[in-house]
């Protein structure tokens, strides 16, 4: 009987052998294993987000940013890209944009680098050296998208309320856009929830109706003769668009119809975004300001 503590080196090299080929099907088997599913672990796509871009994409890419900073939380709205304007920035990133936010002071530094700046209905003052930055930013060929509400929508108590933040109220005078871009907001509460006084603008193109809930219009001064009236309510101007110095801005009375109803569910929101033809105007607007048709 052969002792089995002693193997012959053509024994020894015949189980070397086999443990080789028995890997060797274990690795071909993984290999084979990993074909089939596609290797999901290394190629799956990244969760979607605002930016979901290649970083190659997103150098080339205008930048839009949210200001965040001022207020847009406040009571009972939520004008975030994380809240009820995500769908909003969704958008703008499918249509091929970066879409950025800030709760940072809003300065000449900070706004470099982006085609676009949204300032969605604020609650919080800005400061004169934040509306400077602005001002400089749209001068210098930047694009500002004002978007303001109804008369006394004083949401945090403050004492201004986007009105007469814009507007910039100081002894009755108009201090701020009305100032430096030609136009300013009525002190008004007005709905209708179907407007059809589409004017034609690159702004307007396919946009059939829109609606207003608890907005106000614009007024517009014979400073600035670039202005053009989009929307109208009973022939005032609900939707502006202008130019200042090598730059261009927007105006809209109402920040109820980019809510996409998403945000804090103690908040009271509501879906408008999906509605009519408000993602239409959205998108188009911005684009016309970031000179991007």
């Amino acid at each position: 009987m052969p002792n089995p503590l002693y193997q012959t080196p053509l024994t020894r090299y015949t189980s070397i052998m086999e443990v080789i080929s028995l890997k060797g099907k274990f690795i071909l088997s993984l290999m084979l294993l990993c074909i089939l599913v596609g290797c999901q672990s290394k190629t799956s796509p990244s969760p979607t987000n605002q930016n979901s871009a290649t970083a190659e994409t997103k150098k080339s890419s205008p930048k839009i940013l949210f200001d965040q900073g001022h207020g847009q939380t406040a009571g009972n709205a939520d004008w975030t890209i994380q809240g009820g304007y995500s769908d909003f920035a969704k958008a703008l990133n499918q249509a091929g944009y970066v879409v950025e936010s800030t709760h940072q002071k809003l300065t000449s530094s900070l706004l470099q680098g982006y085609q676009v700046l949204i300032l969605p209905e604020p609650n919080i003052n800005y400061t004169t050296d934040e509306k400077r930055a602005i001002n400089d930013f749209v001068k210098q060929g930047g694009g500002v998208y004002l978007i303001a509400d109804h008369t006394n929508s004083d949401r945090n108590h403050d004492g201004w309320d986007s009105v007469d933040i814009f507007n910039g109220y100081s002894s009755k005078k108009d201090e701020w856009v009305g100032r430096i871009f030609g136009f300013s907001f009525h002190r008004k509460n007005i709905t209708q929830s179907t407007i059809k006084e589409i004017h034609a603008s690159p702004l307007t193109k396919q946009v059939k109706e829109v609606g207003c809930w608890a907005c106000t219009t614009i007024r517009v001064t014979k400073k600035n003769p670039s202005i053009i009236k989009d929307i109208t309510i009973q022939s005032e101007p609900y939707h502006i668009h202008g130019t200042y110095g090598s730059g261009r801005f927007a105006a809209l009375g109402d920040s109820s119809p980019y809510d996409d109803g998403t945000g804090d569910f103690k908040k009271k929101l509501h879906p408008n975004w999906g509605k009519m033809d408000h993602a239409k105007l959205a998108v188009q607007t911005v684009k016309w300001l970031a000179n991007n048709p």
